[in-house]
């Protein structure tokens, strides 16, 4: 698991922040610096009375090391602003590197005496407007790191080390002051590093590693690992301890209050002690933090061997893959679903697994992940051996930090369920005994028959009819129930053979069948009905059951101007159903005697005349 290690500084603006800060306050002294020289005020010449002055070169190289500085605020550096940041550190770097060829070739060319005379700073004292040495080399290393900060990130790792090395030559100097050793901060009284000098330095070199987006030490010193909270802790004991200890050893022994030696062995003594006990209380703090990260480790590493078992041992099918539809890892229960071998998954695409037909449809599947990062539904998917399986599946995209998004999908095997759900639908919609449409079926089909006809406005028209047995209760009564079922049964099939795949046939409950006809007319419906009744003849000429089948049909059109209900239809057809098998009986009634008993030579219920 990789670590993101986030700085104290989390935003460029912060950055910004600290440099033109920094900026700001190196140009803020310098300008005082000048304006004392210029004005001849002494207290805007030095921090301190009695103590060495800031000459007028030096706090010209500052103003100018000031404005480059502030040109290489982090963000969006123009080749403007890396211009003007590298003509100041040339500058910067000219000015010390000159003052330095002086010293080193005992010389004079004048450029101490540029902004102000020499004479009007000590008329007495040789060379007095000039910087000491060691300002000079830091500001030539000064102006080389502001330089090369404008180059690429090599120049950039360079410009780190000579920011550091000024602010090392710099604590050289203080310590000198501290100490009393003169040769660490200049070669004469008027020719030292100023106070004022020493603390630009500090400021310009830290402004110079703030602005410096590829420097590794201060990414340590702003991280938020153990290292960075190491350095933030160390680095300033290790700096003030063995200084303060030090310089309180020189004051004592100056006011005679031991010996050298003593002072040597108590300052080694208590630099020792304070070194210790600091690295003993850090080390503690370490400890802890260690243990607190094995701690977390041991729980990380049980919960991803948990979430492992839950991968490998879940029974419903895992998977993860990219926003390509790429697999990258599945469980074994979506090896065993699919039939094929892990190797033989990983690395191909989810739309291989699909029907062909289905996988055009992957691509605005992977697109609803990138845009919603969810997606659930019913997924149809073929096994190794050609088998269509359906699961239900949910994926849910994951986004990590410097990693690529990728998908995990969950899903079960739902084709059982899905085929148990298409037989209760039929079972609910279907009889049971003839195999035709219940009451519901019918409804629910014709409902939807009866909009669309309205909707899409054919006008091929619909007709409703009202089919009934006729005799039903003597077949029952003299053949038993279960010729009456076989009696529904086969008067199911002889009007099924009669209709039209289009038309819709249901059995209405006991020995009652209704019928809806698209495309008729009246003179079609009734040509339908001779036809069904024709059907029931050639069935009871081949039949050579003990009785004949007959049925009695009363037809009513389906107006498709939403006026009337399916139900006041349907109630028309059964009056004029019930109508016709009155007519009928009465025929029947004339033509033998009622009470006679049906047999194959007696056609009592035959149906020898059609609705008219």
């Amino acid at each position: 698991m990789t670590t993101h290690i986030q700085p104290n500084f989390p935003t460029e603006s912060r950055r910004n922040t600290i440099v033109f800060f920094c900026a700001l306050a190196t140009m803020a002294v310098s300008l005082s610096v000048i304006t004392g020289f210029l004005f001849n005020i002494e207290a805007l010449r030095s921090i301190l009375p009695n103590f060495s002055e800031m000459k007028p070169n030096t706090a010209a190289a500052f103003l100018i090391a000031a404005l480059g500085i502030a040109s290489l605020a982090t963000g969006n550096r123009t080749r403007l602003r890396l211009g003007i940041a590298l003509i100041c550190g040339i500058l910067v770097s000219l000015i010390g590197a000159v003052t330095l060829v002086e010293y080193i070739a005992g010389s004079n060319i004048g450029a101490d005496t540029i902004l102000v005379p020499s004479s009007a700073i000590s008329p007495t004292i040789v060379f007095p407007a000039r910087m000491s040495p060691h300002t000079a080399f830091n500001l030539t290393l000064l102006g080389v790191s502001i330089a090369m900060l404008t180059g690429r990130q090599f120049f950039q790792k360079v410009s780190e080390v000579f920011a550091v090395l000024v602010s090392v030559t710099t604590f050289a100097a203080l310590l000198g002051y501290l100490y009393q050793a003169d040769q660490l901060y200049g070669i004469s009284a008027y020719n030292s590093m100023a106070l004022n000098t020493i603390a630009l330095f500090f400021i310009s070199s830290f402004g110079l590693l703030a602005a410096n987006g590829n420097s590794k030490l201060v990414d340590l010193i702003t991280s938020k690992s153990l290292g960075g909270s190491a350095a933030r802790k160390l680095i300033p004991a290790v700096i003030l301890i063995p200084t303060i200890v030090g310089w309180l050893r020189v004051i004592s022994q100056d006011r005679g209050l031991y010996d050298t030696g003593f002072g040597a062995a108590m300052s080694i003594f208590f630099c020792v002690v304070l070194m210790c006990g600091l690295v003993l209380f850090f080390s503690g703090a370490v400890h802890k933090a260690d243990s607190r990260r094995n701690m977390a480790e041991e729980e990380l590493a049980r919960k991803e061997e948990r979430y492992r078992d839950l991968f490998d041992y879940s029974q419903g099918m895992i998977c993860i893959h990219d926003l390509d539809g790429v697999l990258i890892a599945v469980n074994p229960a979506t090896v065993r679903s699919l039939g094929y071998e892990h190797d033989e998954i990983i690395g191909r695409n989810l739309a291989d697994f699909l029907p062909v037909e289905q996988r055009a449809g992957i691509s605005s599947f992977l697109r609803q992940m990138a845009n919603e990062g969810i997606s659930n539904g019913l997924l149809p998917v073929v096994s190794k051996n050609g088998q269509q399986i359906v699961w239900r599946y949910h994926s849910i995209l994951i986004s990590e930090p410097d990693k690529e998004p990728y998908v995990i999908g969950h899903a079960q095997d739902v084709t059982e369920l899905i085929e148990a759900q298409k037989q209760l639908k039929n079972l609910t919609l279907t009889d049971d005994l003839t195999g035709l449409y219940n009451r519901r079926g019918f409804m629910t089909m014709a409902e939807q028959q009866l909009k669309l006809e309205i909707h899409e406005k054919t006008a091929r028209g619909l007709t409703l009819m009202f089919a009934d047995i006729d005799g039903l209760k003597q077949i029952n009564d003299h053949y038993g129930h279960e010729a009456g079922s076989e009696a529904i049964v086969n008067l199911s099939r002889v009007i099924s053979s009669a209709l039209r795949d289009a038309d819709l046939v249901a059995r209405w409950g006991g020995d009652e069948f209704v019928i809806l006809t698209i495309g008729s007319h009246d003179d079609d419906a009734h040509a339908m009905s001779e036809r069904i009744n024709d059907k029931i003849c050639e069935y009871n000429a081949q039949s050579g059951k003990p009785y004949q089948l007959a049925c009695s049909i009363g037809v009513a059109p389906l107006p498709l101007d939403g006026n009337r209900s399916l139900e006041d239809i349907l109630a028309e057809a059964d009056k004029a159903m019930y109508a016709e098998k009155r007519r009928r009986k009465s025929i029947r009634e004339s033509q033998a005697d009622p009470t006679a008993i049906p047999h194959s030579d007696t056609n009592l219920f035959s149906a020898r005349e059609s609705p008219r």
